[in-house]
């Protein structure tokens, strides 16, 4: 019964999701049929939970089976109307948009074999322990899995709960997340007729393999299958990533969303027409648009730092696409952030609801805290939470030198270095906030949402210098 309501949850969220990329493509598709399934899986769940919660606190419905069933199937009809009308259910990609195959040594191809078999063992493992063991971690405990089992009683959104495994969840701390993740969770539930610990746990499993499918599909535009894969075993032997990867917590959603959107900014540098630069567009503002209902930092920090990176590298090309165009784009883009910015930011106003990341940003001192930077030196050094990551990562930019930044991946170093350089100093300056960082646990978070991106940015600037280094290819390092 488990199995099925799994089954039947994941897919209605994944078709809701799938059928906006094929809106936002229409007959200009740009992405590949697995890129596209991806992009669904990632985006659906967000697109469809706050379609439930719309419906739900405008008093329409309540959070039963009906309450969940009936706004997602007229989704799906309506998104898939207009699916038909703009021609995204008929049109596929004529060429495929991955890079070729080369041919390696088989002792590498074997290598690389072999790790990406250790790589799906590890997954599977890490899935079992999630679907088997009963929720520990305080805050996957507190924060989202008994708020979708009070969601699932009450069949109401409820703010404010009490007595969670000691601690209270109130309206002013975790109560003010966006409830998308515990909204899905109870949404399996109720197809079940009864809450299941690993029921709801492996959803976030589904969550993690499709931002493996995004990232695998980002690398392959630029490098063959078998590098590819070598980049997703780099990702995935990441600790901290295998571990929330494996663990009902929300980072690993998060982050999905920040890679959807940065993976879409990038294909939109790299397109030569108007239409796929169009469609590059709308994909990136519709990953936006959702990653606002995900978790609070996804308004407050990383939603203005993705703004601001599109607007640093402006999307507008002359002789590509026409002022007008722009500006429809733009507008369009930013009609799609607001859809749901403003109802959710009225609705925690309405409610008394803070922003930030179990604390309001609100009233906030200033002071230096020296005491963080040593928690993040003992973090990025001592600690084997990202392996060789934050001392590989520099001296690729480095080696890699000014002609990184005449590429397009450009933007990615620029939006790495700000989101780490805002973290950071938002760790240092905010007493109330830096003990996260001296207790390595916001610090841990903070670095997990762009750790995707940083992998994505490792990966170009290796194959940047790799293809610079090899004999005869002086030529190519101009447009690598």
């Amino acid at each position: 019964m488990s199995i099925l309501a799994f089954c039947i949850g994941i897919t209605i969220t994944t078709v809701i999701g799938w059928l906006m990329v094929a809106i936002v493509e229409g007959k200009s598709p740009v992405l590949g049929q697995g890129e596209r399934v991806a992009y669904g899986v990632v985006l659906g769940p967000a697109a469809a939970m706050f379609l439930v919660f719309l419906c739900h606190v405008s008093g329409l419905t309540k959070l039963s089976l009906m309450g969940f069933l009936a706004p997602q199937l007229t989704a799906i009809i309506v998104l898939g109307l207009l699916a038909w009308r703009r021609g995204g259910l008929t049109h596929i990609l004529p060429v495929s948009p991955f890079a070729p195959k080369k041919l390696y040594p088989r002792w590498m191809t074997v290598v690389v074999l072999v790790l990406c078999a250790w790589t799906a063992l590890k997954i599977i493992a890490g899935a079992y322990d999630l679907v088997s063991v009963p929720t520990y971690w305080d805050d996957s405990f507190n924060n989202w899995n008994m708020r979708g089992k009070m969601f699932f009683v009450n069949q109401e959104l409820t703010l404010e709960i009490p007595g969670g495994n000691g601690v209270t969840i109130s309206a002013e701390g975790v109560g003010s997340y966006p409830p998308m993740v515990p909204l899905m969770k109870t949404w399996v539930s109720v197809l079940r007729g009864e809450w299941s610990e690993g029921l709801v746990n492996g959803v976030h499993m589904v969550w993690f393999l499709g931002l493996l499918g995004i990232l695998y599909c980002t690398l392959r535009r630029r490098m063959d299958p078998l590098l590819s894969a070598l980049g997703i075993w780099g990702f995935v032997s990441l600790p901290l990533v295998l571990i929330h990867g494996s663990n009902p917590y929300a980072d690993i959603v998060v982050a999905a969303h920040i890679l959807a959107a940065v993976a879409a900014l990038l294909g939109l540098k790299k397109a030569m027409h108007g239409e796929s630069i169009v469609t590059w567009s709308k994909l990136f503002f519709l990953s936006l648009a959702l990653l606002v209902f995900t978790k609070n930092e996804g308004l407050v920090l990383h939603l203005p730092l993705l703004l601001l990176a599109a607007v640093a590298f402006d999307v507008r090309r002359k002789n590509v696409v026409s002022s007008s165009d722009h500006r429809k784009t733009v507008t369009t883009g930013f009609l799609i952030v607001a859809a749901v910015v403003i109802p959710w930011v009225l609705f925690k106003w309405s409610q008394g609801l803070t922003f930030g990341n179990a604390k309001a940003i609100g009233g906030f001192s200033l002071a230096f805290n020296p005491a963080v930077l040593k928690a993040i030196w003992i973090h990025l050094s001592h600690e084997p939470n990202w392996l060789l990551l934050p001392l590989v990562l520099p001296v690729a930019l480095l080696t890699a030198g000014k002609q990184f930044w005449k590429t397009p991946e450009a933007f990615i170093g620029a939006f790495v270095i700000v989101e780490i350089a805002v973290q950071f100093l938002i760790f240092l300056f905010v007493p109330s906030l830096g003990t996260e960082a001296v207790n390595q646990t916001g610090i841990s978070r903070g670095l997990l949402h762009i750790a995707p991106v940083m992998t994505l940015l490792l990966c170009g600037l290796v194959t940047m210098i790799l293809v610079r280094e090899m004999p005869g290819n002086s030529v190519r390092q101009n447009v690598a």
